[in-house]
């Protein structure tokens, strides 16, 4: 028997190396795989005698620094909104192209082509942002912050058109900096699945059940590897399905009752009024290179006073990383009890609840069914 066992670990040993050294080898071929083709989007970019990002011109800087200055003073003009107006992106996203054509060497620059993709995203191109991002980490590569939140958005666009071998490879990015980021483990999980390395994502599905009991990604991890281990086809349910959603604490969804149509458009309201006071920030940022320390500093330059409230008339919450340069923007929803800035996911269960906004992104927002 004990020359059993001897044999019995040494094998068991050589099968968890070999499941390793798979799972090794397809990352670090994904990731060469994936890094030629940034370097081949990065040179198309460059190459493009009108591009947008690696834009190059003649004007003298002086020139360039006043061409920037007269469109940012446009930009903060268009944030200026009333009432239920919306502010006109696709003017802003004018001026801002503007500013990286004709004075790509100016200091509003670099914020600029930070902020094309906010842009971008808020008119639904997705493809258009990626660029942006994607651009942005490969002229300014210093910007640690920004460069990993660029891997963050860029994961999550790369994982809606199931684009799995780029979800992985930005996934990867960001879990050498935070290894414990749990949604990007998932991420993680969900790529090497459907890249063929089945046993190295269900390990990985295994650890987010052990590690994180109660949590959104316990409960996708769970349906995951239900999935995996019935061998059904691990396609997500596509949005606006029948099928049973859940909530940030687990909790089912469905069959609710309609919502009371004036709590309804109370919430849409102030969506629309953060978006607003979003873009003014991001004019601001784009004027001082940060954003402001208090809300009343962007009256009345920026925004009216009368904007930095919700629809049920309570002032706006706002919170500011310094060291980092990003915010939080939230209203205290209908009763006006705010919860904390923490507080993440979607619900369909209205009254009371907060809304919450992170840089240009809602975290914490109303699904409206």
């Amino acid at each position: 028997m004990a020359r059993k066992t001897q044999l019995y670990l040494p094998i068991g040993i050589l099968i968890c190396v070999a499941c390793l050294l798979g799972q090794t080898e397809l990352i670090t071929k994904n990731k060469a795989e994936q890094e030629r083709k940034i370097q081949e989007r990065i040179e198309i970019m460059k190459q493009d005698p009108e591009s947008l990002y690696f834009a190059k011109t003649e004007t003298p800087l002086a020139e360039q620094e006043k061409i920037a200055q007269d469109l940012v003073k446009k930009i903060q003009d268009l944030s200026k909104i009333e009432g239920f107006d919306s502010p006109d992106y696709d003017k802003i996203l004018e001026h801002v192209r503007e500013i990286l054509l004709k004075a790509p060497d100016a200091e509003a620059v670099q914020i600029a082509h930070w902020n094309i993709h906010t842009l971008f995203l808020m008119l639904e191109d997705n493809q258009e942002a990626g660029k942006a991002l994607e651009s942005y980490v490969d002229k300014y590569p210093d910007d640690e912050y920004r460069v990993y939140e660029a891997y963050d958005k860029l994961c999550v666009f790369a994982t809606d058109v199931d684009d799995w071998g780029r979800a992985l490879y930005y996934a990867d990015k960001i879990l050498e900096n935070n290894p414990e980021r749990y949604p990007l483990i998932f991420t993680k999980a969900r790529a090497l699945i459907r890249l063929g390395d089945k046993a190295a994502g269900k390990a990985l599905l295994e650890r987010i059940i052990q590690e994180t009991e109660g949590t959104v990604q316990y409960n996708l991890a769970l349906m995951e590897l239900d999935e995996l281990t019935a061998e059904k086809d691990s396609k997500e349910p596509p949005i606006g399905s029948e099928e049973e959603e859940k909530t940030e604490g687990g909790e089912e969804i469905e069959n609710q009752d309609p919502q009371d149509l004036l709590l309804v458009e109370k919430y849409r309201k102030t969506l629309n009024d953060l978006s607003a006071a979003n873009v003014a920030i991001q004019v601001y940022i784009m004027d001082y290179m940060k954003p402001p320390s208090k809300l009343a500093d962007l009256v009345p330059t920026f925004i009216e006073e009368a904007q930095l409230m919700d629809a049920w008339g309570y002032k706006f919450h706002y919170k500011v990383d310094t060291q980092n340069n990003t915010f939080w923007l939230a209203s205290g929803g209908s009763d006006g009890q705010f919860q904390g800035f923490d507080q993440k996911g979607a619900y369909v269960e209205l009254n009371g609840k907060d809304i919450i906004l992170y840089d240009y992104e809602f975290v914490f927002q109303p699904e409206f069914r």
